[in-house]
């Protein structure tokens, strides 16, 4: 697992690149908007520290766990994620993001989230979402959904508040749980390499 001082134009090309080469095969796609750029994410989400970049290669093992998971069924793609990562002068970690993705008929949902250094949500934020899902999308953005998941973990559970059950219509509680899933998986994630892995 590499980690390096950070430099956003070279991530920014290769977010962009892994989004377009996902490999998902998205029936109906219109086109993307962007609700906010890598570098101001980074920023917000991780506003303290000295920011690095660290390459994750899940190994075989890591794959096999996470796989087992209900909701990361046909997530996985190579087992290759970035993470964003702040650090203290001390070199301790203070936190850490990723752009986590999900993929659905109308295209990906792209969810920033940032984790602290015990893998609890600190923020999050959407920053792509398709031109027409954005009618789906947008009461919950208007209606600070995000702020749901602030001190929430791994564990959190994948279901839908009497708020958000109610007075929304369908497609947008489906894309309400989508974009919670983004959350967990982030969290999952974050659990399996920097807690319970070899990534400090």
């Amino acid at each position: 697992m590499k980690e390096n001082r950070l430099g956003f134009q070279a991530i920014t090309l290769t977010l962009a690149l892994a989004l377009l080469f996902s490999g998902a095969a998205w029936a109906h796609v219109t086109p993307n908007v962007q609700l906010a750029g890598i570098r101001e994410t980074v920023a917000k989400l991780l506003p303290s520290g000295q920011l690095y970049v660290k390459d994750i290669q899940l190994n075989e093992e890591q794959k096999r766990k996470l796989d087992a998971l209900s909701n990361w069924k046909g997530q996985l793609g190579d087992g290759e994620f970035k993470f964003f990562v702040s650090r203290d002068g001390g070199d301790r970690l203070l936190g850490a993001l990723v752009f986590m993705s999900e993929f659905t008929y109308h295209g990906p949902v792209v969810v920033a989230v940032a984790m602290d250094a015990n893998g609890k949500i600190a923020d999050a934020r959407v920053t792509d979402v398709q031109m027409e899902p954005m009618e789906w999308v947008s009461p919950l953005l208007r209606n600070d959904y995000l702020r749901e998941f602030k001190g929430k973990t791994a564990s959190m559970e994948l279901a839908l508040g009497p708020k958000w059950e109610n007075g929304y219509g369908e497609m947008t509680r489906g894309y309400a749980m989508l974009i919670a899933n983004a959350v967990k998986r982030s969290a999952q994630l974050f659990d399996m390499v920097f807690i319970n892995g070899s990534a400090k």
